[in-house]
């Protein structure tokens, strides 16, 4: 066996930590999150790769445990003060070995006086590794702060952060909110919020801060620039519409919450009663939403049939949701307008739409992020936003990076809507 740094990482504690049920009453978050990794998560994980996130997630809390090479071949120790642990040199090869791997580097630690909340820095750790960036772990803090109970009038400040190299970036910025009208752009690096570093804070955790009771004001800072932006209300309706110029109409839907479908079918009816003869479905923006929602939105624009199957892992044959009836619209010209900002739910229904009805695409490359996921609350109040399933259209394609446009358009700051004149001429046939 050869002994590289990350063999030495692969191989610890497996002979010595003791039998994984063993004080099964210590780090039960741990044993939670590990559970549902090995039964609900999307992808088959890498063991090796979550247990060497967990021992770097770990070290956070515990600067100077480290690993060492044993005098035997395929003998490691594992060190945190004056406490030893010895190894051998047996792969991680199943949840039960891994469990055993992290609980002893856990008890470990904590002999060697680590902090509290060495048990989430490990599973932070453990997460990061886990293959699927869009699966994360929310501190109980932040947890509660995403929650609506209906008890209080929530708002944000109308910032959309997404994960960037070494923290956090800016994804979106709505129109007209407090972070619009603080001059926050696209593309920008969020260095803080709330006094919290973003390297420190994954996105989900940034998007509970920006979130707030209306009126109460959080500092964030953006590019070098700190900003004490209040919290607002975010706007009630989530389709604008553009009537019809020379035939052809623009409908953007900003999400895919619930009714967006219903809505959608009114304002195409009117649009149609004003001479709409092509259809420029703008999806820019749209962080998706509820999947029947936009089954319900792919199924006016097409014939009766498959619209979109949830796969998850292990299984060939997923569940498939089917569009009953014709669509009304499913003759209509249409083309979808996407950007970088477009996800999920959006990216399914451009996915379908482009399969099914030969849609084309204008715009730039969507975000990718084509699964489905749950948010579980974890024993003590955490939580663990984990990655399901993923979409597929009904000829099997799947979304494991962002849908390319056929027409790709980048606009610049200033240069007008470049990407919706490009989609009115693909209908115009110009």
């Amino acid at each position: 066996m050869k002994r590289t740094a990350s063999t030495v990482l692969l191989v610890l504690l497996l002979g010595c930590a003791g039998p994984a049920g063993a004080a099964g009453h210590d780090y039960p978050v741990l044993r939670e999150v590990l559970r549902h990794l090995r039964l609900m998560f999307v992808d088959q994980p890498n063991l090796n790769a979550l247990l060497l996130g967990g021992l770097r997630g770990l070290k956070q809390s515990l600067p100077e445990l480290r690993v060492e090479l044993g005098p035997r071949a395929g003998q490691y120790f594992l060190r945190a003060g004056a406490s030893k642990l010895a190894t051998d040199a047996r792969a991680v090869e199943s949840f039960t070995g891994l469990e055993r791997a992290l609980l002893g580097a856990l008890r470990l630690a904590r002999a060697a006086g680590g902090k509290k909340g060495m048990e989430h820095q490990l599973i932070r750790g453990l997460i990061s590794h886990c293959g699927d960036r869009w699966t994360v772990f929310l501190e109980s803090a932040y947890y509660r702060r995403l929650l609506d109970d209906g008890t209080r009038q929530l708002g944000s400040v109308g910032l959309l952060p997404a994960a960037g190299r070494g923290g956090l970036l800016v994804l979106d910025v709505r129109d007209g909110s407090p972070a619009g009208q603080a001059g926050i752009r696209p593309g920008q690096v969020i260095d803080s919020i709330a006094g919290q570093p973003s390297e420190r804070l994954n996105e989900l955790e940034a998007l509970a801060l920006l979130r707030g009771p209306l009126g109460q004001k959080v500092t964030v800072t953006v590019a070098g620039r700190k900003h004490r932006l209040a919290y607002a209300s975010e706007p009630k309706r989530n389709i604008s519409v553009d009537p019809p110029e020379q035939g052809i109409a623009r409908v953007h839907l900003l999400n895919f919450r619930a009714g967006t479908a219903r809505r959608l079918r009114a304002v195409l009816g009117k649009l149609e009663n004003m001479g709409m003869r092509g259809l420029v479905l703008d999806l820019r923006g749209n962080p998706g939403g509820l999947l029947t929602e936009g089954v319900a939105v792919a199924g006016l624009f097409m014939d009766a049939g498959p619209v979109v199957r949830v796969v998850g892992r292990g299984r060939r044959h997923g569940e498939t949701s089917e569009n009953p009836a014709p669509g009304s619209w499913r003759a209509l010209p249409l083309v979808l307008l996407v950007d970088g900002r477009s996800a999920s739910v959006s990216e399914m229904v451009t996915m379908v739409l482009h399969e099914r009805r030969g849609a084309k695409i204008v715009g730039s490359t969507t975000l990718g992020k084509g699964v489905v996921q749950v948010l579980i609350e974890l024993e003590d109040g955490s939580a663990l936003k984990l990655s399901t399933a993923r979409y597929a259209t009904p000829a099997g394609r799947t979304l494991l990076a962002g849908i390319e446009p056929d027409v790709p358009v980048a606009a610049g700051p200033g240069s007008g809507d470049l990407a919706l004149q490009a989609a009115r001429r693909v209908l115009s046939g110009r």
